[in-house]
């Protein structure tokens, strides 16, 4: 059910960010993917006020540093290790936010949403490239 409304959820958000130019149609559309990823990840870590005050700052600053490693590295696995890296060098600090246990659970949503939102995205090309056929009765 959760993943049925985050694919729909990110469906219409993307089919009413189609309606911009292009140039604003990606910043749009990454900042509402940001936004759902948040939600997501608020939700799947259960967030206290206190602990989300506490824990995006740092997740914002980690997610900052990922990208980038993932942007200057185009070899596969210098990559990965320095990714590896990156996860285990702020495991301390979300640990101290969340507990070792909500820090695992943490990574995990992370992919999952990933999932999610490779299917979502999957599921909108597949609309988008079906073919108009008029409707035809098979008697």
């Amino acid at each position: 059910m959760k993943k049925l409304y985050f694919l729909l959820l990110f469906i219409t958000i993307t089919g009413l960010a189609k309606a911009q130019d292009e140039q604003d149609f990606a910043g749009k559309k990454q900042a509402d993917i940001e936004a759902l990823k948040v939600a997501f990840i608020s939700r799947e870590l259960a967030l206290t006020p206190q602990e989300a005050q506490q824990f995006w700052p740092v997740y914002n600053q980690y997610s900052q540093e990922l990208a980038a490693t993932k942007i200057d590295n185009p070899d596969v696995l210098e990559r990965d290790e320095k990714v590896l890296n990156l996860r285990k060098s702020y495991r301390d600090r979300f640990t101290k936010i969340l507990g070792p246990q909500r820090v695992n659970n943490m990574y995990n949503a992370e992919g999952r949403f990933r999932q999610l939102l490779f299917k979502a995205m999957r599921k909108q090309n597949q609309l988008q490239n079906r073919p108009n056929r008029p409707f035809r009765r098979n008697f």
